[in-house]
């Protein structure tokens, strides 16, 4: 018996309403978000509502902003609800990172730490690349050291890409020393972890780690007491095997330090496009919860578990 064929209209195969995906990810956030223009609407104003009611917490309502935590939280939209007060709350707990939450507080050793890649590992997924050796505790807090590395997710969650598929995050060891390691404060590694864990509206799908040592050693020490069972998992350690490295981010876009035949990273490049943000980030941080100081250090008790190892 032969079929029938019924020619579909673009917008049966396309979603062009407002707040939908570009359509390479359309078919993606349906089968793994449970989104289509139906739930994104009823749910967006569910959350918008939910704000509203909230009352000491002054929050953005927008659509963009309120879709990145529905999609991350595959439409639940308590649970999403919950992303946006830890959210807030991650920024007014901590302001020695956030006082000064916009790009052209960071001083040009800052810029040459972290990035974002200008390209995605194998599965279509964003990069941030921490050169933690880069890093000298005598020209820069690990305060405004975190603000860097916050800054570039933050930038990263304006990517489609990361509301759907994720992150990850490549950490270069080469020439971090054991004396950095020692600076850094347990307390702004706790928020850093709390914002990437309980805070981000994406998920943290891996840490690469190339290059490590003792270092790398005491620094993962001192983070474990704040990193969920599931994120541990997540530590991939290649050490000196880029091939291993190139089983999760082709060396035909990776520059030459990691093995790679791209051409050197252009750091200028990537933070001149944040620098042409500067406006929203201050915009943004007139939003929040009212400010506390009480959550820049961590207790004394989670600093003795920390030091365990020494």
């Amino acid at each position: 018996m032969q079929g029938t064929y019924t020619k579909r209209s673009t917008d049966d195969v396309y979603d062009i309403s407002e707040g939908a995906l570009p359509y390479r990810l359309q078919r993606i956030a349906e089968d793994e978000l449970r989104e289509t223009p139906a739930r994104r609407k009823e749910s967006l104003e569910k959350l918008a509502k939910l704000i509203s009611e909230e009352q000491e917490l002054n929050a953005r309502k927008d659509a963009e902003f309120l879709l990145r935590f529905l999609r991350m939280k595959k439409y639940n939209v308590e649970a999403a609800m919950q992303t946006i007060r830890n959210y807030y709350y991650n920024r007014s707990a901590c302001d020695a990172v956030y006082r000064e939450f916009f790009p052209s507080s960071l001083p040009p050793c800052a810029r040459k730490i972290v990035t974002v890649l200008p390209f995605k590992d194998r599965q279509g997924r964003q990069i941030i690349l921490c050169n933690m050796g880069a890093w000298n505790p005598k020209e820069l807090a690990h305060a405004v050291f975190m603000r860097a590395c916050l800054l570039c997710l933050e930038y990263m969650m304006l990517d489609p890409s990361a509301q759907t598929l994720g992150v990850v995050s490549l950490v270069n060891c080469q020439d971090f020393a054991v004396e950095n390691a020692m600076a850094l404060k347990p307390g702004i590694l706790k928020r850093g972890l709390e914002y990437v864990q309980d805070c981000m509206p994406s998920r943290m799908k891996a840490f690469h780690v190339v290059r490590q040592g003792r270092a790398f050693d005491i620094m993962y020490a001192l983070m474990k007491p704040f990193l969920k069972n599931k994120m541990t998992q997540r530590f991939h350690l290649h050490g000196e095997d880029m091939e291993s490295l190139h089983k999760e981010i082709s060396a035909e876009q990776l520059p030459p330090q990691f093995g790679g035949k791209a051409p050197p990273l252009d750091y200028d490049a990537f933070w001149s496009k944040v620098d042409e943000l500067e406006d929203d980030f201050k915009r943004d941080n007139s939003y929040g919860y009212p400010k506390s100081n009480a959550g820049d250090f961590a207790s004394q008790e989670e600093i003795d578990r920390a030091l365990e190892f020494l």
